[in-house]
């Protein structure tokens, strides 16, 4: 299988960071979109990850989008969303419960929009 994704850092100007994926997530790109998102989070980030343009995404993927929301939210005291995941990720965090922490969102705007509130009312 010869995968490939690209992503894009981007910082927006509700400010929370942006990462662009495009392509596909899977065991061989997983650890990029990874590692890419470690060096985006600090304490108190907001990570979006933009999702619109991945027509992929395996177990790895997704283990890697778990990983970064705790990285961010858990470990970090900041905040994650999703924007536009592909119908196998929306599954995926239906099946896991994963809905009920990671917000998803239509638009890179609206997910930071969103993630500039404060945490009470996200919540709410």
């Amino acid at each position: 299988m010869n995968s490939s994704v690209s992503i894009e850092l981007v910082r927006h100007e509700h400010g929370c960071v942006v990462l662009a994926a495009r392509g596909e997530l899977d065991l061989q790109t997983a650890p990029l979109l990874y590692r890419r998102g470690l060096d985006a989070v600090g304490t108190g980030t907001a990570l979006v990850l933009d999702l619109g343009e991945v027509h992929f995404c395996d177990s790895s993927g997704f283990n890697a989008l778990l990983r970064l929301y705790r990285r961010a939210v858990l470990d970090g005291g900041g905040a994650f969303a999703l924007v536009s995941p592909p119908e196998q990720v929306r599954r995926l965090l239906a099946l896991t419960g994963g809905e009920a922490s990671i917000p998803v969102h239509p638009s890179v705007e609206r997910a930071c929009a969103s993630l500039a509130e404060p945490p009470a009312a996200r919540a709410a």
